[in-house]
C-alpha cells in the first residue's frame, strides 16, 4: 500500500505495518532516504489482522483491523482503525473501539526503527557506512544517522501518554464498555544538512483535505484544467482520476519554492528528471501549462556549464536526474545532478517551443533565451560529435555513468538483431 505527497512517500503492507529488509522498498522515504524501516502495531503482543484497506486519496489511507489470534479472527470484540496522511513525514491516528459490555485493559505498542538507507543502497544491496543512533528527548523518540556532516533524523511523538524506549512506544490503554481510545502519532523526517527540518507534519488529526506544499492546491488544479462534460460517467471518473494521479506525482524543487513539476513515479523515481519530467509536462499541456513552465525553469537553473566527466556534464546540456541521498552527497554516485542523457537537451527546446505555441507565453521564451541558445550550441558541438546530423552519446563516466543515455537506458537495451550489444558512441531514434 503506497501513499505519497510531494517528496515523501510511505510503502507498507495492507495492515499499515512496515517491516523492511535492506533490499525492499518498504518504509517512509523522503529525499532519497528511508526514514522509517520498521513501524509495527501490536495489541497485547499480537499483530492485528486486516479486514479492509481504503486508499481514500493519494496522500491518505485507512486500515481497518481486528486483533490477531494467531490464525483467524472470530466475532471480534475489538476493532482498530489506522488512518495515515503523508506530508513532511506522516500523521497517523490509531483508534481502538471496544464492542464489549465490559471494560478492557490493553497493552498497545508501536515498534519503530530506521536504517536510513539511500535508495541506491536498496537497489544495489549495499551496506551502510555511517552510524545509526537512538535517543529519547522528553516526550519524543529520535532515530538518527550520522556520517561525517551528513545527518538525518526521524522524530516520533504521540498525543497519548506513552512509555518511550529506544525501540518504540508503549501505551497502557483502558477502554470503557462501548468506548474508544485514540492516539495521534507524528513521524517527522528531518534533513538537517538540506535545511529541511519541519516541526510538524503537513496534516493533523482528522485532516482529509489535500494541502500540498505548492501554490496550486488540488481543488485549484481542478478549476484550472478543462472541464469534461459527457453522458458517459465512466469517462468523467477516469478523467478526474487521471488529474488526481498527475497531481500526486508533483515534486517540489528546492530551487523554486511553492512550485511543482512531475516526478517519474515511486518508489525509485520520486525526484527531478530531465526526460521524464519534460515528456509528462509536454503531454499535459492541453490541460495546463504550469507543470511545463516550472519544469523548464528548474532545468534551466541546473543546465550544464562545464566539462565534468564524473557527472557527464557539458556546457548547455540539460540534466538527466538529480538525487539528494547519502551516496550522492559523498560522490559515490554522480547524481548531483547527473547529465547522462542525450535526448534531454533537444526535449528542453521542444518543450519551450510547445509551451509558447499552446499558451502564447513569449515572456518565458525571452527569459530562457540564453539557456535555449546554450542548448542549441550543445547539440551542434557536443551532441553531434561527427557532424552527420545525428545526436550521438558516449559516457564520460566509465564507472558509475549510464552506458545508454537514451529513453531505454538499461545497459543492454541497444542490441543488434542477433542480440549482440552495439558499440559506443550510439545514435538512437526513439
Amino acid at each position: 500500500m503506497s501513499v505519497l505527497e510531494g517528496n515523501n512517500f510511505v510503502v507498507s503492507d495492507l495492515r499499515g505495518d512496515i517491516d523492511a529488509s535492506p533490499t525492499e522498498p518498504l518504509g517512509l522515504f523522503a529525499w532519497d532516504t528511508r526514514f522509517l524501516s520498521r513501524w509495527l502495531l501490536t495489541v497485547d503482543g499480537q499483530r492485528p489482522n486486516v479486514l479492509s484497506t481504503d486508499d481514500l486519496d493519494y496522500f491518505y489511507v485507512q486500515f481497518f483491523l481486528v486483533p490477531g489470534t494467531g490464525t483467524i479472527y472470530v466475532d471480534a470484540d475489538l476493532s482498530i482503525i489506522r488512518t495515515r496522511a503523508v506530508g513532511n513525514g506522516f500523521h497517523e491516528d490509531v483508534t481502538i473501539l471496544n464492542h464489549k459490555d465490559q471494560p478492557v485493559d490493553l497493552k498497545v505498542r508501536i515498534e519503530a526503527a530506521a536504517d536510513f538507507v539511500d535508495l541506491f543502497e536498496v537497489k544495489d544491496k549495499l551496506p551502510k557506512k555511517g552510524e545509526c543512533y537512538q535517543r529519547i528527548e522528553s516526550d519524543r523518540l529520535v532515530l538518527g544517522y550520522r556520517r561525517e556532516k551528513f545527518v538525518r533524523e526521524t522524530l516520533i511523538t504521540a498525543s497519548a501518554k506513552a512509555d518511550i524506549d529506544e525501540h518504540g512506544l508503549s501505551f497502557a490503554v483502558h477502554i470503557e464498555p462501548h468506548g474508544e481510545w485514540t492516539t495521534c502519532l507524528e513521524v517527522i523526517a528531518g534533513l538537517g544538512a538540506l535545511g529541511e527540518y519541519h516541526e510538524e507534519t503537513t496534516y493533523g488529526h482528522g485532516d482529509r483535505r489535500a494541502r500540498p506544499n505548492v501554490k496550486m492546491s488540488l481543488d485549484k488544479l481542478g478549476e484550472a484544467v478543462p472541464r469534461l462534460s459527457c453522458d458517459w460517467p465512466s469517462l468523467q471518473v477516469t478523467y478526474r482520476r487521471s488529474l488526481i494521479d498527475m497531481a500526486a506525482l508533483r515534486f517540489y524543487p528546492m530551487v523554486l519554492p511553492g512550485q511543482a513539476l512531475p516526478a517519474a513515479g515511486l518508489p525509485w523515481f520520486m525526484t527531478l528528471f530531465g526526460r521524464d519530467s519534460m515528456i509528462t509536462s509536454y503531454q499535459a499541456l492541453p490541460f495546463g501549462s504550469r507543470l511545463a513552465e516550472t519544469t523548464l525553469l528548474v532545468l534551466a537553473q541546473r543546465q550544464g556549464t562545464r566539462i565534468d566527466d564524473f557527472r557527464d556534464e557539458e556546457p548547455g546540456k540539460i540534466l538527466h536526474e538529480q538525487r539528494f541521498g547519502e551516496m550522492t552527497a559523498f560522490e559515490e554516485r554522480p547524481h548531483s545532478p547527473y547529465y547522462g542523457a542525450a535526448d534531454s537537451t533537444p526535449l528542453f527546446l521542444i518543450l519551450l517551443d510547445e509551451v509558447e505555441r499552446w499558451t502564447g507565453n513569449a515572456e518565458l521564451v525571452q527569459q530562457l533565451e540564453m539557456e535555449a541558445r546554450a542548448a542549441l550550441t550543445w547539440i551542434d558541438k557536443y551532441g553531434d560529435r561527427n557532424g552527420d546530423g545525428y545526436v550521438e552519446y558516449d559516457r564520460r563516466n566509465k564507472e558509475t555513468g549510464l552506458e545508454n543515455q537514451c529513453w531505454k537506458d538499461s545497459w543492454n537495451s541497444i542490441q543488434f538483431a542477433d542480440g549482440t550489444i552495439s558499440r559506443l558512441p550510439r545514435a538512437t531514434c526513439e
